[in-house]
């Protein structure tokens, strides 16, 4: 096996690394740096990099994980026995991106296995040693992709009521990066020996949660054949009357008013996450907390997200994936 893998995708060539029999590329971009004007807004293609760095780009390192929630519970030192070292990668609004391991790059058309990390949509990344995907990937002989992406305040605060067409999207930007992801899987997976139309999703507790949001969304349909909800953590995602509450809250935390919202996207990310426990706060909790558990999560917005995703009648559009 060649020391320096050099795959072709439609954005250029990557340059990654073999260790014991499988293939990794890291960090791979899927998607622009999300700050900005880019925030709150739906996922966007980033630039080629074709002419740079000589036309090879390295995926030798993991890429940025999304700005993380300062309450998460797995920053609490008892966690770390159970889900292994802290991730110490840098935090970034530039966190759209993905990592690939594969047994090997060509001899056929793999199975493709795409992980979505748990956190309860607030915290967690595709970074952590204990998902490495380099064991599935060699003993499963499939083709292993894990998704960084937005999360919390930053991937679903629910502009919708406020900013008009411009922030429609906004309360289901962080799983619109999902769909971004698959998107990338389904146009460039053959490169590294995978096959685009046997696509399995799978994740763990909020990663279960974001299995069950693409169930249920129509612009995820065709871009995965199979999913696995491990221990979904929720069965219900925010009302658009709540999430538009909690938007409010954090609004009023923040200083900016309705009229000032263009604001939000020039003040620090730190800020913006910050007001998330005082809106939680300050809306109060839900009637059902083991229900409803997904405050600065996907919105049920009758448009990117038609239903709840455990409604009693099932998406048609995914009624035929296995589950």
């Amino acid at each position: 096996m060649p020391s320096e893998p050099i795959v072709e995708i439609a954005n250029g060539k990557l340059r990654g690394a073999q260790t014991a029999g499988v293939y990794a590329f890291k960090g791979i971009p899927y998607g622009a740096p999300t700050g900005g004007a880019n925030r709150f807004q739906p996922p966007r293609l980033p630039e080629p990099w074709a002419g740079v760095w000589a036309g090879v780009r390295d995926a030798l390192t993991l890429g940025g994980r999304a700005p993380q929630w300062q309450g998460a519970p797995i920053r609490r030192p008892g966690m770390a026995s159970l889900l292994g070292p802290v991730d110490t990668s840098p935090e970034t609004e530039d966190c759209l991106n993905l990592h690939v391991w594969t047994p090997a790059l060509s001899g056929g058309r793999r199975p493709v296995m795409v992980w979505l990390h748990g956190g309860a949509f607030h915290f967690g990344s595709a970074n952590r040693a204990v998902t490495d995907g380099a064991n599935l990937a060699r003993r499963g002989d499939v083709v292993v992709v894990a998704v960084n992406h937005r999360l919390n305040i930053l991937g679903h605060l629910d502009l919708s009521g406020i900013g008009g067409e411009r922030d429609a999207h906004s309360g289901n930007a962080g799983v619109l990066d999902l769909v971004a992801a698959l998107e990338w899987v389904r146009d460039n997976i053959d490169s590294f020996g995978g096959d685009a139309g046997n696509v399995t999703i799978f994740g763990e507790s909020g990663g279960g949660g974001k299995v069950s949001v693409l169930l249920a969304m129509p612009k995820a349909r065709g871009l995965f054949q199979r999913a696995v909800i491990q221990s979904g953590a929720s069965v219900r995602v925010s009302t658009r009357e709540r999430a538009a509450a909690l938007t409010e809250a954090a609004l009023q935390h923040v200083g900016i008013d309705r009229n000032s919202i263009d604001k939000l996207q020039t003040i620090p990310a730190e800020q913006l996450i910050a007001a998330i426990t005082p809106a939680k706060q300050k809306v109060g909790r839900p009637k059902l907390p083991l229900l409803d558990r997904y405050d600065f999560g996907p919105v049920a917005d009758g448009s990117d997200l038609p239903q709840q995703p455990c409604d009693p009648a099932p998406a048609a559009f995914s009624d035929d994936i296995p589950l």
